[in-house]
């Protein structure tokens, strides 16, 4: 946790330091699910994707399904994350997912924490699984080259070093 609040807080420093705009590769709106208070795993992930590139919309922890929907549709991000580390939690994915598609969004839905596991996460539409915080920017590199959530899938075992 000291070292995610360092490299963050190191990121910021920077970009204040840095003369001209920064160009920025794509937008990730990132979310911890509805009833779970743990957001170590998404601030760990935050970091690393900001520091390569990305434009994080943050929207903390114990977000409900609706806030999520509300805001992927008003930042049309390239992707959505969530994390879980509560079984308990975990359910609000497949909800989140499902009410993006009503709403004709099908952008990859990254899912991670201690809670889910790639069969799960493949269990429901958009749903595509991160095991370690480190996969995280080249999974959204690969989403914002034009990559769908199928795409990822299919070439997860590559893209992440999978088995």
């Amino acid at each position: 946790m000291v070292a995610a609040d360092a490299m963050d807080r190191g990121v910021k420093l920077c970009e204040s330091k840095m003369t001209g705009a920064r160009e920025m590769k794509g937008k990730v709106v990132m979310h911890v699910a509805e009833g779970d208070p743990h957001d170590i795993g998404k601030n760990i992930a935050a970091v690393l994707l900001k520091s390569n590139g990305f434009n994080i919309v943050d929207m903390g922890r114990d977000v409900a399904v609706e806030d999520v929907v509300k805001t992927v549709e008003s930042e049309r991000p390239q992707l959505v994350t969530g994390t879980a580390l509560m079984t308990t939690t975990m359910s609000a994915f497949p909800k989140v997912a499902d009410r993006l598609q009503e709403k004709g969004i099908n952008i990859p839905f990254i899912c991670a924490g201690g809670a889910v596991n790639r069969a799960y996460v493949e269990s429901y539409p958009m749903g595509v699984f991160a095991e370690k915080a480190a996969q995280g920017p080249s999974l959204a590199t690969k989403a914002v080259e034009g990559w769908d959530w199928r795409k990822l899938r299919e070439n997860w075992d590559k893209l992440t070093g999978g088995a």
